[in-house]
């Protein structure tokens, strides 16, 4: 469902500045006002003293006319700069509050909507909005004040051949509406392009390393000229447009003009109209058609900034999806126990991943979840953070709802580290506290040595303050991980959450980390998944997961002597590194 009124929802960020909407307004008014002293003054100059050959009057005339020209240029590059400003200080204001908004977004939000097509609305669409407040909305007030006033005008010089001009009117209507009609139509087609387009792009830079392996460069290459094709096809569709709309308008101004011609003259001969109204009433044509023609142009950016107006009101209009009551409890005394109780869960409707979930964990212990792919076991751990929400049953953290818990609190108490370790740009130092700079750099030191990550971090010229590349492109995936447990100690979780984190790393740098691993597990509940069931032999409890139900639970020991599925998995492996 499209957001109603996309323009007017944008013309409010303009009352966020009523200082330069009170100025644009001003130099609108004045700017009209100047621009139709023009005619009048070629009036009075050619019934006057060309007309009654005095020329020494005409130095005077031709004074006021080029004083005239020098305001209305002054007067327009005033409201250039008051646009410009305007623009760039509402487009900042929809950036802030989109972003915002998508930071405040539930998970299932982000896994409607992919990461390139999210950028094109704070980019792309923000640019086309930000575009038309800085060179057309000014220029399309400006223009329709003009036109009104250039309207009455007409009629008080001469009403009957005003309504020559008025009687293409109806012609320049149903060209108007066509031409918006197809104009939106196409715009849309072309942000959609847009947006997808850089999606693909995003996704295909990102994977490269794989399209290289994999030899799929051409197919790659196929799909993206296939995107860029369609964008360039969407483009053609709106000149096509413009190629329509642009020679109508012209052709009716000239009809106008023939029309006042014709007619103008017959008022000469019989001297009901002078040499100088006719000659007024030629230029008040021209200035009636001038913002017709603008307007025919700033109507482009104005549809885009529709379009984007529309698409970026749809992200804002959308609920996060997990909100927090308004008594919300704070968490920071929590002590971690956790518990499930009945819990249903699903991403999509009629596909359930998790059937009626039970188990318990006490302050201070170690969970492990094992079980083949696509059991359950990362949708545990989404739940325990409230990344997302149950579908009936529910997730408890020391007793209480963690929907009861405000969210922000909650999370500060939960640290997550991922077999993926999103690294950001900056330094190690700024990574491991996350850029809060009130976390002391004695107390980051610390859990580097905890983690044992110093032995990494010692080898950078740098040390904590070497930089990391985009993605960490710089660090193994071993130093990622490292770096990522003093990220997680450093903030003092009650309870830890690995998700495969030693998965994908080398024996010697397990090893360190299980070392790790035991410092940061005192006096904190753990919940770990594990691939690699060596990792999990000392775990307090270990779950086993398959379709989405708990298939079996108990110690290591208690598992190998039932002869279960975990015992058939732990075989496998052993006989696997054997």
């Amino acid at each position: 469902m499209k957001p109603r009124r996309p323009l007017w929802r944008l013309l409010r960020y303009v009352g966020r500045r009523p200082g330069l909407l009170a100025a644009s307004v001003a130099t609108m008014i004045v700017g009209a006002g100047v621009d139709l002293m023009l005619p009048e003054l070629v009036k009075r100059a050619v019934d006057g003293p060309i007309k009654e050959s005095r020329a020494g009057d005409l130095p005077l005339y031709a004074l006021g006319i080029m004083g005239v020209l020098v305001a209305g240029a002054g007067i327009r590059a005033a409201r250039a700069i008051i646009s410009v400003r305007a623009g760039r200080l509402i487009g900042m204001s929809l950036r802030l509050d989109v972003f915002r908004h998508i930071q405040r977004m539930g998970m299932r939000f982000f896994d409607r909507h992919p990461v390139g097509v999210l950028t094109t609305r704070v980019t792309g669409d923000v640019e086309a909005i930000e575009e038309f407040f800085s060179s057309g909305v000014a220029a399309v007030f400006h223009d329709a004040l003009k036109l009104l006033l250039v309207l009455v005008v007409l009629f008080l010089v001469n009403a009957e051949l005003a309504w020559y001009v008025i009687s293409v009117v109806p012609l320049l209507a149903v060209a108007s509406a066509i031409f918006t009609h197809r104009s939106r139509r196409d715009f849309g087609r072309v942000r959609n392009e847009v947006a997808a387009t850089n999606g693909f792009t995003t996704e295909a830079i990102g994977g490269i390393g794989v399209t290289r392996l994999f030899q799929r460069r051409e197919h790659a290459f196929s799909t993206y000229s296939d995107h860029v094709g369609r964008l360039c096809t969407a483009h053609l569709a709106t000149v096509k447009n413009f190629a329509f709309f642009f020679p109508t308008v012209q052709s009716l101004s000239a009809l106008a003009i023939a029309l006042v011609v014709m007619f103008g003259a017959a008022g000469i001969r019989d001297a009901s109209f002078t040499y100088g109204e006719f000659f007024q009433f030629f230029l008040l044509i021209e200035l009636f058609f001038e913002p017709i023609r603008s307007l025919s142009e700033n109507l482009n950016m104005m549809l885009q900034a529709m379009v984007s107006g529309e698409r970026l009101f749809e992200v804002l209009d959308t609920e996060p999806g997990i909100g927090d009551e308004a008594d919300a409890r704070d968490a920071q005394d929590v002590r971690g126990s956790v518990r499930f109780e009945d819990v249903h869960f699903a991403y999509k409707e009629d596909e359930p991943v998790l059937r009626g979930v039970d188990f318990d964990i006490p302050a201070g212990t170690t969970l492990a979840i094992v079980g083949p792919t696509g059991a359950g076991k990362s949708s545990i751990l989404n739940l325990v953070s409230r990344f997302y929400d149950v579908d009936s049953g529910s997730v408890r953290l020391d007793g209480v709802d963690v929907r009861r818990y405000a969210q922000r609190s909650l999370r500060s108490r939960i640290a997550v580290v991922l077999q993926d370790v999103f690294l950001f740009r900056g330094s190690v130092l700024d990574n491991i506290r996350l850029f809060d700079e009130r976390i002391p750099r004695e107390r980051v030191e610390d859990a580097v040595r905890a983690v044992r990550a110093d032995r990494v971090i010692a080898r950078l010229p740098d040390g904590l303050d070497a930089p990391i590349e985009e993605r960490g492109a710089n660090f193994s995936a071993g130093g990622r991980q490292l770096i990522a447990f003093a990220r997680a100690l450093v903030h003092d979780p009650a309870i830890l959450v690995l998700d495969e984190a030693t998965s994908s790393i080398d024996t010697e740098t397990e090893r360190l980390i299980q070392e790790a691993m035991e410092t940061m597990r005192r006096g904190r509940t753990s919940i770990v998944v594990a691939h690699r069931l060596s990792t999990v032999k000392a775990a307090d409890q270990i779950l086993v997961m398959q379709r989405g139900r708990v298939a079996e639970r108990g110690t290591h020991e208690e598992l190998l002597r039932a002869g279960g599925l975990y015992r058939r998995m732990y075989e496998l492996q052993v006989k696997h590194d054997a």
